[in-house]
Protein backbone atom coordinates (compact mmCIF):
# COMPACT_ATOMS: atom_id res chain seq x y z
CA UNK A 1 0.00 0.00 0.00
CA UNK A 2 0.77 3.89 -0.52
CA UNK A 3 0.75 6.96 1.14
CA UNK A 4 -1.81 9.07 -1.05
CA UNK A 5 -0.16 12.38 0.28
CA UNK A 6 3.26 11.60 -0.59
CA UNK A 7 3.38 8.22 -1.95
CA UNK A 8 5.66 6.37 0.27
CA UNK A 9 5.44 2.55 0.64
CA UNK A 10 3.72 1.09 3.63
CA UNK A 11 3.41 -1.87 5.01
CA UNK A 12 -0.67 -3.08 4.27
CA UNK A 13 -2.89 -2.94 6.96
CA UNK A 14 0.27 -2.51 9.77
CA UNK A 15 0.32 1.40 10.49
CA UNK A 16 -2.37 3.76 11.08
CA UNK A 17 0.36 6.43 10.01
CA UNK A 18 2.72 7.05 7.07
CA UNK A 19 5.97 6.72 8.92
CA UNK A 20 7.44 9.13 5.94
CA UNK A 21 5.19 12.37 6.33
CA UNK A 22 2.85 11.56 9.49
CA UNK A 23 -0.58 11.11 7.23
CA UNK A 24 -3.26 8.76 8.13
CA UNK A 25 -3.90 5.81 6.32
CA UNK A 26 -6.80 5.30 4.72
CA UNK A 27 -7.76 2.41 2.56
CA UNK A 28 -9.29 2.74 -0.91
CA UNK A 29 -12.71 2.34 -1.31
CA UNK A 30 -14.06 -0.91 -3.11
CA UNK A 31 -14.47 1.17 -6.45
CA UNK A 32 -10.89 2.57 -6.84
CA UNK A 33 -10.13 -1.28 -5.96
CA UNK A 34 -12.18 -2.57 -8.69
CA UNK A 35 -10.22 0.88 -10.79
CA UNK A 36 -7.01 -0.53 -9.26
CA UNK A 37 -8.01 -4.16 -10.30
CA UNK A 38 -8.95 -3.60 -13.97
CA UNK A 39 -5.98 -0.80 -14.55
CA UNK A 40 -3.82 -4.08 -13.20
CA UNK A 41 -5.26 -6.62 -15.26
CA UNK A 42 -5.34 -4.61 -18.18
CA UNK A 43 -2.00 -2.97 -18.00
CA UNK A 44 -0.83 -6.74 -17.86
CA UNK A 45 -2.40 -8.48 -20.78
CA UNK A 46 -1.34 -5.20 -22.88
CA UNK A 47 2.27 -6.18 -21.70
CA UNK A 48 1.43 -9.64 -22.84
CA UNK A 49 0.01 -9.59 -25.89
CA UNK A 50 2.85 -6.59 -27.17
CA UNK A 51 5.58 -9.05 -26.14
CA UNK A 52 3.98 -12.05 -27.66
CA UNK A 53 3.23 -10.46 -30.96
CA UNK A 54 6.69 -8.90 -31.31
CA UNK A 55 7.82 -12.42 -30.69
CA UNK A 56 5.55 -14.06 -33.00
CA UNK A 57 6.83 -11.19 -35.50
CA UNK A 58 10.30 -12.14 -34.97
CA UNK A 59 9.81 -15.81 -35.66
CA UNK A 60 7.69 -15.00 -38.48
CA UNK A 61 10.04 -12.88 -40.31
CA UNK A 62 13.39 -15.13 -39.65
CA UNK A 63 12.28 -18.33 -40.08
CA UNK A 64 9.50 -18.11 -42.59
CA UNK A 65 10.13 -14.22 -44.12
CA UNK A 66 6.95 -13.60 -43.63
CA UNK A 67 5.11 -11.54 -41.03
CA UNK A 68 1.48 -10.17 -39.43
CA UNK A 69 -0.39 -8.16 -41.56
CA UNK A 70 -0.61 -4.74 -38.94
CA UNK A 71 1.15 -6.25 -36.75
CA UNK A 72 4.01 -3.32 -36.18
CA UNK A 73 0.92 -1.10 -36.05
CA UNK A 74 -0.74 -3.37 -33.08
CA UNK A 75 2.73 -3.22 -31.65
CA UNK A 76 2.57 0.43 -31.60
CA UNK A 77 -0.66 1.30 -30.20
CA UNK A 78 0.09 -1.88 -27.67
CA UNK A 79 2.85 0.57 -26.29
CA UNK A 80 0.00 3.35 -26.01
CA UNK A 81 -2.42 1.58 -23.79
CA UNK A 82 0.69 0.96 -21.33
CA UNK A 83 1.81 4.45 -21.84
CA UNK A 84 -1.80 5.63 -20.84
CA UNK A 85 -3.15 2.88 -18.37
CA UNK A 86 0.76 3.21 -16.70
CA UNK A 87 -0.22 6.82 -16.54
CA UNK A 88 -3.72 5.92 -14.38
CA UNK A 89 -1.71 3.69 -12.21
CA UNK A 90 1.36 5.97 -11.47
CA UNK A 91 -1.43 8.94 -10.43
CA UNK A 92 -3.20 6.28 -8.32
CA UNK A 93 0.12 5.45 -6.72
CA UNK A 94 1.05 8.98 -6.60
CA UNK A 95 4.62 8.53 -8.01
CA UNK A 96 4.02 11.12 -11.17
CA UNK A 97 6.93 13.23 -11.46
CA UNK A 98 7.16 16.80 -9.14
CA UNK A 99 10.01 18.81 -8.03
CA UNK A 100 9.16 19.06 -4.24
CA UNK A 101 12.43 20.20 -3.05
CA UNK A 102 11.09 24.24 -1.93
CA UNK A 103 7.87 22.37 -0.48
CA UNK A 104 9.85 20.24 2.50
CA UNK A 105 11.61 23.21 3.48
CA UNK A 106 7.73 24.83 3.64
CA UNK A 107 6.44 24.56 6.97
CA UNK A 108 3.32 22.45 7.40
CA UNK A 109 0.53 25.03 6.21
CA UNK A 110 2.20 26.34 3.10
CA UNK A 111 3.38 22.72 2.66
CA UNK A 112 -0.72 22.03 2.03
CA UNK A 113 -1.37 24.88 0.31
CA UNK A 114 1.17 24.53 -2.19
CA UNK A 115 -0.17 20.45 -2.27
CA UNK A 116 -3.66 22.16 -3.21
CA UNK A 117 -2.27 24.54 -5.61
CA UNK A 118 -0.37 21.39 -7.46
CA UNK A 119 -3.57 19.11 -7.41
CA UNK A 120 -5.32 21.94 -8.88
CA UNK A 121 -2.96 22.85 -11.87
CA UNK A 122 -2.42 18.92 -12.25
CA UNK A 123 -6.70 18.71 -12.21
CA UNK A 124 -6.65 21.81 -14.96
CA UNK A 125 -4.30 20.49 -17.19
CA UNK A 126 -5.70 16.96 -17.16
CA UNK A 127 -8.54 18.19 -18.06
CA UNK A 128 -7.25 20.45 -21.05
CA UNK A 129 -5.66 17.27 -22.14
CA UNK A 130 -9.15 15.27 -21.71
CA UNK A 131 -10.21 17.61 -23.82
CA UNK A 132 -8.05 17.41 -26.55
CA UNK A 133 -7.51 13.36 -26.55
CA UNK A 134 -11.30 13.51 -26.89
CA UNK A 135 -11.30 16.20 -29.81
CA UNK A 136 -8.40 13.83 -31.44
CA UNK A 137 -10.10 10.44 -31.05
CA UNK A 138 -13.23 12.01 -32.23
CA UNK A 139 -11.36 13.38 -35.44
CA UNK A 140 -10.25 10.10 -36.46
CA UNK A 141 -13.71 8.51 -35.66
CA UNK A 142 -14.45 10.92 -39.11
CA UNK A 143 -11.62 9.71 -40.98
CA UNK A 144 -12.66 5.90 -40.94
CA UNK A 145 -8.75 4.99 -40.88
CA UNK A 146 -8.38 1.22 -40.04
CA UNK A 147 -5.41 -1.39 -39.54
CA UNK A 148 -5.88 -4.64 -41.15
CA UNK A 149 -4.65 -7.00 -38.42
CA UNK A 150 -4.93 -10.66 -39.70
CA UNK A 151 -8.47 -10.68 -40.76
CA UNK A 152 -10.04 -8.13 -39.21
CA UNK A 153 -10.24 -4.13 -40.22
CA UNK A 154 -10.27 -2.44 -36.78
CA UNK A 155 -10.64 1.73 -36.53
CA UNK A 156 -7.88 3.34 -35.70
CA UNK A 157 -10.40 5.04 -33.31
CA UNK A 158 -10.67 2.37 -31.08
CA UNK A 159 -7.27 1.59 -30.28
CA UNK A 160 -6.84 5.12 -29.20
CA UNK A 161 -9.69 5.12 -26.86
CA UNK A 162 -7.27 4.65 -24.22
CA UNK A 163 -5.79 8.17 -24.38
CA UNK A 164 -8.65 9.87 -23.23
CA UNK A 165 -9.29 7.24 -20.68
CA UNK A 166 -5.67 7.35 -19.87
CA UNK A 167 -6.32 11.39 -18.54
CA UNK A 168 -9.63 10.51 -17.21
CA UNK A 169 -8.19 8.06 -14.76
CA UNK A 170 -5.54 10.94 -14.04
CA UNK A 171 -7.44 13.88 -13.93
CA UNK A 172 -10.00 11.84 -11.11
CA UNK A 173 -7.68 10.53 -9.42
CA UNK A 174 -5.81 13.89 -8.91
CA UNK A 175 -9.73 15.66 -8.46
CA UNK A 176 -9.75 13.10 -5.89
CA UNK A 177 -6.41 14.23 -4.29
CA UNK A 178 -7.25 18.53 -4.22
CA UNK A 179 -10.17 17.34 -2.43
CA UNK A 180 -7.96 15.52 0.26
CA UNK A 181 -5.28 18.17 0.24
CA UNK A 182 -8.20 20.99 0.57
CA UNK A 183 -10.10 19.42 3.78
CA UNK A 184 -6.02 18.97 5.47
CA UNK A 185 -5.15 22.25 4.43
CA UNK A 186 -8.48 23.75 6.07
CA UNK A 187 -8.62 21.49 8.89
CA UNK A 188 -5.19 22.80 9.17
CA UNK A 189 -3.54 19.27 9.85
Amino acid sequence: MRCSFCGCDVPGGMLEACPKCGEPISMPGPFLKVIGFVEDTVITLMLLSMVMLVLVQIVLRNFYATGITGGAEMVRHLVLWVAFIGAGIAARERKHIKIDVAQRMLPLRLRRLSEVAADLFTVAVGGILLYASIQFVWSDYGSGTIIPFFDLSIPIWILELVIPIGYSAVTLRYALYCVQSCRKFLKGA
